[in-house]
């Protein structure tokens, strides 16, 4: 390899570095902040609760925060996200009841909102780093080992003797991205080539198609959300309280997040341009993950959880792929398609922990969240499936 080629590389590594190191920041926080509401004894609708006000911040500022990365410096928003979850992360540590984590918890979404549409609009607009099917996988894959990694360690270093490590690791790698950004100097140019070619070809799919598909996708990842909310944020107390190690809910965070990333990989190559603005693929994957939360539900045995846990990676893989990527494949405002592509997960993130915590404090007990997630996906689906009818999408299944 040429030392010309070695720099190429080292500069890609630098220009996805930010996503891994911000995602496990984040994930390790929300984490350990579910450990943390155990170990001061508050509920499991309470965690709910601080969950969804952290995701109703980034929900509805992210479409806003998109649009505004469009007209300003994006990298300003980047530094102001990081340094906001640098600050909330070590204040986390001295929050001792339910007042304080109720304030200081929406600066985490607000500085998820800050970050992730600027980002991905970023990355999706820069020129000479490869065409988007690329970046798109590369971006995936760096957010989701970062947010495999974050989990897995909290789960690691919690101990009810010292609760609060992961949150002073987490304002350490917040510190981090700040400087893995700042090392990305090269610009942008708002009319690349890519964009040039938006204004004048001939669109296959039709725009029609590309809408439709894009709803489909929208509505698939938002039920994939709203399950991968109580996986990430309600599960680690519930596991916890029936009397599963930490370490062992890491490593079915990891057995997800492992799953995930490979799955974001196969996506990245021309191989999976066959699945691209097809229906059946989505439809089977969602169909996978309500038989896995089914028998979650049903099946208490570590060794089947491992296993679906996998399969429900594959699928949040798929629905937010093809969410991001049909947002950003031949669009020119790129940060307002990240906004709301942010915006209906964030929206998915909110509801799963808020309902199911509730109904885990119910006499429907703590397992209940897992059927309510295993129904939000079936009813996704039919919803899908009516916009394709709509939009005659359903060649390819019907």
């Amino acid at each position: 390899m040429t030392q010309a080629m070695r720099l190429k590389s080292f500069r890609v590594f630098f220009i996805y570095i930010p996503a891994l190191f911000l995602d496990f920041a984040l994930s390790s926080v929300l984490t350990n902040s579910a450990f943390y509401t155990s170990y001061l004894k508050l509920s499991s609708t309470f965690l709910g609760m601080l969950m969804a006000i952290a995701t109703l911040f980034f929900s509805v500022l992210a479409i806003p925060f998109g649009r505004l990365s469009d007209k300003i410096d994006r990298r300003k928003m980047l530094f102001a996200a990081c340094i906001l979850l640098s600050v909330v992360s070590m204040f986390l540590p001295f929050c001792k009841n339910r007042t304080y984590l109720i304030l200081t918890f929406p600066g985490i979404g607000i500085s998820m909102a800050l970050f992730w549409p600027a980002y991905e609009a970023w990355l999706a607009e820069r020129e000479g780093e490869g065409k988007l099917l690329q970046r798109v996988m590369f971006f995936n894959l760096f957010w989701s080992i970062g947010v495999t990694l974050g989990p897995a360690v909290s789960g690691y270093l919690y101990e009810d003797t010292n609760p609060t490590k992961p949150f002073y690791l987490a304002a350490a790698i917040g510190c981090l991205t700040i400087v893995s950004i700042s090392i990305n100097r090269s610009e942008t140019s708002p009319d690349n080539h890519e964009s040039i070619a938006d204004k004048t070809e001939i669109l296959f799919p039709s725009t029609k198609v590309r809408q439709g598909f894009l709803n489909i996708s929208r509505c698939a990842n938002f039920a994939s959300w709203f399950s991968l909310g109580v996986l990430r944020r309600l599960a680690p107390k519930l596991t916890k309280e029936m009397g599963i190690r930490t370490t062992t809910f890491g490593n079915l965070m990891l057995a997800l997040g492992g799953i995930q990333t490979l799955t974001f990989i196969i996506l990245g190559t021309n191989y999976s341009r066959r699945w691209q603005y097809q229906l059946s693929p989505l439809l089977l994957v969602q169909g996978l993950a309500i038989l896995c939360f089914i028998g979650i539900w049903k099946i208490n045995n570590i060794i089947f959880w491992l296993f679906a846990f996998a399969v429900i990676g594959i699928s949040v893989a798929f629905t937010y792929f093809c969410s991001l990527y049909y947002g950003l494949d031949k669009t020119l405002d790129k940060g307002n398609k990240s906004g709301w592509h942010e915006a209906v997960l964030g929206f998915g993130s909110l509801l799963g922990p808020l309902l199911g915590g509730i109904a885990a404090d119910s006499k429907l007990g703590p397992l209940s969240p897992y059927p309510i997630c295993a129904t939000v996906i079936l009813l996704a689906i039919v919803l899908q499936v009516s916009i394709a009818i709509k939009n005659r999408l359903t060649s390819d299944v019907l």
